[in-house]
């Protein structure tokens, strides 16, 4: 899989200094005197500074107007840009016709994007998108945006896609940052209601799985839809916290998992009367106006679009699950049946516990979408930044330490999978083990990486179930 670094004037500049470096120099300019405008910043200018040096980070990192850092792949590679838009939006897709076929649905669309006479086709409904609803909406917005633009400052197909790609990427990345600041933000508000340490919201931006895969990805979206929904319900904001759980499951499906401890906490309330049913009503209306209305909203718009979203998920394979350990075969149906008995297993117990009000919110909150995640059958490197603002709300300092082990390995699970035949051929040295380029089966170093990363985070939720919360 080659990266293409796009040379285009208009970003990198030629021997003088670039808009994009002038403008990341006059952003961090416009920060560090924000930030220092007042006695009351200044006090928070740290956190603000070192969220801010994170966002550059990552931004820089994936970019594909960038080299690709220290020679890796796996450092540079991003589904926005790679595992999407170059999919779908390239030179070399001109006249490959079984190709296009694979990935849209009137091939005709294609050719009048090339053509630069229809600039806005839409997920779904034009090309095959396998990621929900909010975010193919942002991503409709953003590419229309990047092929108008790019479409008056280039003349060839090659550059048209190229430039286009770096401008969506660009667009992609602010919406992200907005996320992972308001994450930042309403960890540190959650750990001021609830007694945490204000550092937890630091380590939070520290972590090398935040930093590799904050735009790598959507899931920061979700994670700061499924944090805010948290945030409102604990200051009873009912409503409100079925709204943000909706829109954060229509983000990323598997935050639905919050909603087992928030809904059996409300129904444990109506025991006592009052106001607790309305606030029930309240919830559960909200949820279910803003998780099942957009994806009925896509079904009404393209059946066929919503059918390929369906279908890709359905038929995935065992991707870095934790039952590949007992089932190598990855392609097996007993990965997904394992995930449904599992999983509605620790639903259940989460529903138990939370009716019986033995576990705080948050901590079964961190169960919740952590069990989700790390049972299910598939478990791709960024889906932990759904699990780790709740970890960090959670977890005493002796589990968080296992956490940490998780993210770091979590980290490198991306850039041991591209290097995959150059580590097999250095291990084959000193263990006996298959060479060449297989980072899918459980005899692969990116396995071992994800098989630490699972059973460390499944520790801790066990222990988090069954330990008592008053030792905090």
């Amino acid at each position: 899989m080659g990266v293409e670094v796009v040379t285009v004037g208009c970003w990198l500049g030629e021997g003088d200094l670039s808009p994009l470096t002038l403008l990341l120099i006059l952003c961090s300019v416009f920060v560090f005197l924000f930030t220092h405008s007042s006695q009351r910043l200044r006090t928070v200018s740290l956190p603000i500074l070192t969220t801010y040096l994170v966002i550059c980070t990552s931004f820089l990192i994936h970019a594909p107007f960038t080299d690709v850092p220290l020679g890796l792949m796996g450092l540079k590679y991003s589904d926005v840009v790679h595992g999407v838009f170059s999919v779908r939006f390239s030179s070399e897709l001109v006249g490959d016709l079984r190709r296009l076929s694979e990935l849209w649905f009137d091939v005709g669309v294609f050719d009048s994007l090339v053509k630069k006479s229809y600039l806005c086709p839409a997920p779904y409904v034009d090309y095959v998108f396998e990621y929900p609803p909010v975010v193919g909406l942002l991503w409709f917005l953003t590419t229309c945006a990047s092929f108008t633009m790019s479409s008056k400052l280039t003349l060839t197909v090659s550059e048209f896609f190229n430039t286009a790609s770096s401008i969506n990427y660009t667009l992609q990345s602010l919406v992200l940052a907005c996320f992972t600041a308001l994450t930042f933000y309403l960890l540190r508000r959650v750990a001021l209601t609830s007694g945490r340490p204000l550092q937890r919201s630091l380590l939070f931006i520290a972590l090398p799985s935040t930093v590799l895969y904050m735009t790598y990805n959507w899931d920061v979206i979700a994670s700061g839809l499924a944090l805010a929904s948290l945030y409102a319900f604990l200051r009873r904001r009912h409503s409100v916290s079925g709204t943000l759980l909706g829109l954060s499951v229509a983000s990323k499906i598997l935050t639905g998992g919050l909603l087992i401890p928030l809904t059996f906490h409300l129904i444990r309330g109506v025991r006592s009367g009052g106001n607790q049913v309305r606030d029930l009503i309240a919830f559960s209306s909200g949820f279910l106006i803003t998780s099942l209305g957009p994806f009925a909203i896509l079904y009404v718009s393209s059946p066929k679009g919503f059918t390929a979203f369906i279908t890709h998920h359905t038929g995935w394979y065992c991707e870095n699950c934790i039952y590949a350990l007992m089932i190598p075969d990855i392609f097996s149906p007993l990965h997904k049946y394992l995930y449904m008995l599992l999983g509605s297993a620790l639903f259940v117990v989460i529903a138990i516990l939370s009716y019986r009000g033995a576990l705080e919110v948050i901590a079964l909150s961190y169960a919740s979408v952590g069990g989700a995640v790390a049972l299910n059958y598939v478990f791709t490197p960024q889906m932990i930044l759904m699990i780790t603002p709740f970890a960090l709300l959670t977890l005493n300092r002796l589990l968080l330490y296992a956490y940490v082990v998780a993210d770091v390995a979590n980290s490198l699970l991306i850039i041991a999978f591209f290097e995959d035949a150059s580590l097999r051929t250095l291990l084959s040295r000193l263990i006996p083990i298959n060479t060449g380029f297989n980072p899918w089966t459980i005899d692969s170093p990116t396995q071992w990486l994800a098989t630490i990363r699972n059973a460390a985070i499944l520790i801790t939720i066990i222990y988090t179930l069954i330990a008592d919360r008053r030792e905090r």
